[in-house]
């Protein structure tokens, strides 16, 4: 009797799942019975707008199977979602999704319009040659658009805001961007609260230009904008935020967070110019010059937790902003061979405490007169040059240093008072 009923159970359970799919596949509108191909051979551009209108129709969503589908012309997609594989492995090298082709560059792939959204499916660039400018794969242009479970390859730009409308609420996540030649994500003109989350920039080829240019997430005017687990690997820029944005009607600076996000093998990790508002928590920055860049006016900065490592520049410079408070961080200019400081500060206010500082060949923190005031306090730092944090003579009066415990490699650990 109990098996019966434990057959019975686990039959009806699998019959109302089976249900429960075939509902939901047949409230969408199928590409494929709309006379789509996929053959990676076929234009199937006409069958996907065909599907988007009678999905419109319906109220229902628009499914792609599996396959290799030529776009010769941008989607446009309004208050509808266009959809893959819920569940396909979209950070795979090998190809588990169903894969867009655009073979147009005068436009993107897709246009996210208000209440647009795509979900488990790739989006392959085949260039000719290798370009030299080119369209974005994915364009936002409203309010509450939903990106999820992506990969972007090969493209000039991976997902960008259109630099015009408001695209606040922004929801872009899992996505995996392979070898983009220009910008990974740009985000500005979001008036309500954008998330990003555990979105990679990888940049490991076939791109010939290596470092020269490349900016993983280029932020502008952003309300509240979070990142969460985002990573940037081997472009130029791996957090470019700037309040004006070449090609952008909206101006203005981010006001945001960024929590477990991190940059290996960039020339710089994080460059912030301008007024903006941002904290930064739990990271690692990795880079072949600065980790950290401060510049511009008004620019109020704060990292806890973080680790940033340079080779041939200091891992943090300071040049404005109104305050930069490093709190807890570890900051490394360790490569031999080269006399570089691991902090230069020239203006705004700087605070570094509870740390560990390294530096080779010169001071650890080098505070010049520009600077508005300082605390350095309760940090270990580890130099082979002294002292261990050189102040301008002319900022003496505005800078505190207490508490530090310096380590040389000839002499025992010292203290501050």
């Amino acid at each position: 009797m109990r098996d019966y009923l434990c057959q019975t159970i686990v039959v009806a359970a699998v019959g109302l799942t089976s249900c429960g799919v075939l509902r939901a596949d047949s409230s969408m509108v199928n590409v494929r019975d709309l006379g789509a191909r996929g053959d990676g051979r076929s234009d199937d551009t006409a069958q996907f707008l065909q599907a988007i209108g009678r999905a419109k129709a319906r109220q229902a969503g628009v499914f792609v199977p599996r396959g290799r589908y030529l776009l010769s012309k941008t989607v446009p997609l309004e208050g509808i979602a266009l959809t893959g594989l819920a569940v396909g492995a979209w950070p795979a090298d090998v190809d588990t999704l169903p894969s867009i082709i655009p073979t147009h560059t005068d436009g993107p792939a897709f246009q996210l319009l208000a209440g647009g959204a795509i979900s488990g499916i790739d989006i392959t660039y085949q260039w000719p040659s290798e370009p030299e400018e080119g369209p974005a794969a994915v364009v936002i242009s409203g309010i509450g658009t939903c990106i999820r479970n992506v990969r972007i390859r090969y493209a000039w730009d991976g997902i960008i805001a259109d630099g015009e409308q408001n695209v606040g609420r922004a929801n872009i996540e899992n996505v995996f961007l392979v070898s983009i030649r220009n910008v990974g994500v740009r985000m500005t003109g979001t008036l309500d609260v954008p998330r990003l989350a555990n979105v990679e920039v990888w940049n490991a080829g076939p791109v010939p230009r290596g470092l020269a240019q490349g900016i993983g997430f280029h932020l502008g005017h952003n309300d509240l904008i979070r990142l969460t687990d985002c990573f940037v690997f081997g472009m130029h820029h791996g957090f470019l935020l700037e309040e004006r944005i070449a090609g952008c009607k909206v101006t203005g600076p981010t006001w945001g967070v960024m929590n477990g996000c991190a940059t290996d093998f960039c020339v710089v990790g994080i460059e912030i110019q301008g007024g903006h508002t941002l904290s930064v928590s739990g990271g690692t920055f990795w880079s072949h010059e600065e980790s950290l860049i401060v510049e511009g006016t008004g620019g109020r900065i704060r990292l806890a937790g973080c680790e940033l490592k340079s080779n041939g520049a200091p891992a943090v410079v300071v040049r404005g902003g109104d305050h930069t408070v490093l709190s807890g961080c570890t900051l490394l200019r360790t490569m031999e061979g080269l006399a570089i400081p691991a902090v230069v500060a020239e203006a705004g206010r700087l605070v570094i405490g509870a740390g560990y500082i390294a530096s080779r060949g010169e001071p650890a923190v080098i505070i010049a007169e520009g600077v508005r005031s300082a605390a350095i306090h309760g940090n270990i730092i580890a130099t082979d040059a002294l002292p261990a944090v050189r102040v301008s003579g002319q900022v003496n009066e505005q800078v505190a240093l207490a508490g530090n415990v310096i380590e040389t490699p000839t002499a025992p650990p010292t203290t501050q008072p």
